[in-house]
This record gives C-alpha cells, sequence and structure tokens, in this order.
C-alpha cells in the first residue's frame, strides 16, 4: 500500500452493470487478529447510502468470521432485522488499515460495497469529467 497521508488516485470502474461508470477502489481484507489477508484486490464500489461496508456472501467460508453481534441493516431495498455484523480490517490504497463492521451481501457476487462506517476515514474527492477518485487518510 501506498504511504499513508498521500492522496492516492483511481480511475471510475464499469464493471458494475451500471450504464456509467463508478467510483470504486481496490481493498483488502484482514481477519481482526490477523496480518496476513484473505482477500486482496476486491474490487469496491462507494456506496453513500449504505450504512455499513458489505463483501460478497462468497468469501464467507474464506474468512472464517465470527459475528460480532447481530442488529437492523437497512439501506435501498434491503431490510433485515437480524443480520450478523462481522468485524475485518480493511485496507486501501493511501489509508491505513480500519477495524469495521461489516455484513455478508449476497446479491453483489463480484465485488464489495464501502458503506459510511468506512469512509468517514477516508478523506475523498470525485471528479465527475475525469472520472476519477482521489483518497487519503482523513485529515481529522
Amino acid at each position: 500500500m501506498a504511504g499513508l497521508n498521500k492522496m492516492v488516485e483511481h480511475h471510475y470502474h464499469e464493471w458494475f452493470g451500471s450504464p456509467e461508470p463508478c467510483p470504486a477502489l481496490y481493498v483488502e481484507l484482514t481477519r481482526p487478529m490477523e496480518q496476513e489477508p484473505f482477500k486482496t484486490d476486491l474490487i469496491a464500489a462507494l456506496d453513500t447510502g449504505a450504512p455499513l461496508t458489505a463483501i460478497p456472501i462468497q468469501y464467507k467460508t474464506t474468512a472464517r468470521l465470527q459475528p460480532h453481534r447481530s442488529g437492523k441493516v437497512r439501506w435501498q431495498n434491503y431490510l433485515k432485522d437480524r443480520e450478523p455484523i462481522y468485524l475485518v480490517r480493511v485496507t486501501a490504497d493511501g489509508c491505513a488499515p480500519r477495524l469495521i463492521e461489516i455484513i455478508y451481501y449476497e446479491p453483489h457476487e463480484d465485488y464489495a460495497l464501502i458503506g459510511r462506517n468506512l469512509m468517514k476515514h477516508w478523506h475523498m474527492t470525485l471528479n465527475g469529467p475525469e472520472q476519477t477518485l482521489q483518497i487519503s487518510e482523513s485529515l481529522i
């Protein structure tokens, strides 16, 4: 990963089935008590409407995470009253690893969604005309 507090630029991604490219970046996922990631280079779209970060259900076996807690999760057409919530460390280029809560999400098989619980740690600038996302650690 690049040096921290350095602004890193990512190009929008065209892969999500949307008619327009969207802001996305690659992340690494690591179990809370380990150093080696169980998943590298997972493409993740920014979703400012998502309260939590979500990863594809297919990684549930690979990750071997134990539920941290359960809670109500709601965004778009997704509503679960007792959703298992897990802890995972997420790392993105130019940013320090962050231990955050995630859910597994069945509808997205090939990509993750970065929710507000992870975005709050980052300073991000979207440049629509250039279709780029710049990201660094939050200055706060």
